[in-house]
């Protein structure tokens, strides 16, 4: 009867411990997203790439149509979801990593490409990280609201960050996110593991 009681009571503090950390995977992910798209047409602005600022906006919708015929197949039948959430955040910092470069040069095609190749990645991420907190929380119909709020303050918190620092319109936001990416493709691994639903 002790052990019974003991093992409710650390499987509600672990409950209570999973929200603050599916809390803080949203506000990286929404701040990691809020950091650069907010001000990218001003800084393409800056660069002398003011035309192209329709598409690089459309790199995203375009983007969340194709990512998930195959991410969506490989995640459903092979791979665990925080485990890809991590690949593809690591991946979408490398990208991000060399936007500065093409917007210095003002190399038009290139940005566009990048910004579409990040996209690609990080689009399937915001599925994933749904996955892993409905998996992972008990009563997700009531705690989820709770953890997908932070997603929009972490949004609201890039905004004034990238203001009050000065770096709205500078390529510096694109360092920010690709240094905040990695930090979340390693926060991604200690994440619950959330295995493929299809698998087998």
């Amino acid at each position: 009867m002790v052990s019974t009681t003991t093992g409710s009571e650390i499987a509600v503090r672990q409950q209570r411990l999973l929200i603050p950390r599916l809390s803080l995977m949203m506000f990286m992910q929404f701040f990691i997203w809020g950091s650069w798209s907010v001000t990218l047409g001003l800084v393409m602005t800056q660069h002398n790439m003011s035309l192209l600022i329709g598409d690089a906006f459309s790199a995203g919708p375009i983007a969340s149509i194709l990512s998930p015929f195959v991410l969506g197949m490989l995640v459903d039948r092979f791979f665990p979801s925080q485990k890809v959430m991590a690949v593809m955040n690591l991946a979408g910092a490398v990208i991000l990593w060399f936007v500065p470069g093409a917007l210095v040069a003002e190399n038009g095609a290139l940005l566009i490409g990048l910004l579409f190749g990040y996209t690609l990645c990080f689009m399937p991420t915001l599925a994933l990280s749904n996955n892993i907190a409905f998996h992972s929380l008990a009563s997700s119909d009531k705690s989820f609201p709770v953890v997908r709020v932070f997603g929009t303050i972490g949004w609201i918190v890039a905004g004034i960050f990238i203001g009050v620092t000065g770096i709205a319109s500078s390529t510096a936001i694109f360092t920010l996110a690709a240094i905040c990416s990695v930090a979340l493709a390693i926060y991604s691994l200690t994440l619950p593991h959330t295995p493929a639903p299809a698998k087998g």
